[in-house]
């Protein structure tokens, strides 16, 4: 994106640059339901999220290894898809 926003720039044109962060995909659920399921308190008290990925793997480790993480990490994404309070807080755990 930033190649072609300098490309643009250049010819002339006004570009604004809009970083969206607001993708619900499946990554988001299995984070927020492995947080959930390992760190029940992390909207009042949250762990260090230093290694965001050391989460992410773990959380796909859950999600692989059960079909009933795997329905909570879907139904997790649909409720920050309806903007539900508590999933939007943990969602904004991981900006």
């Amino acid at each position: 994106g930033e190649v072609i926003a300098r490309m643009l720039e250049f010819c002339g044109n006004k570009v604004d640059r809009i970083n969206h962060i607001g993708d619900w995909g499946t990554q988001f659920g299995m984070l927020l339901t492995y947080m959930r399921h390992n760190h029940p308190d992390y909207l009042n008290n949250p762990p260090s999220i230093k290694d965001l990925d050391a989460f992410y793997r773990e959380a796909k480790k859950a999600f692989d290894g059960s079909d009933e993480f795997k329905e909570e990490a879907r139904l997790e994404v649909v409720k920050l898809q309806a903007g539900d309070e508590q999933a939007v807080a943990g969602w904004k755990q991981f900006l």
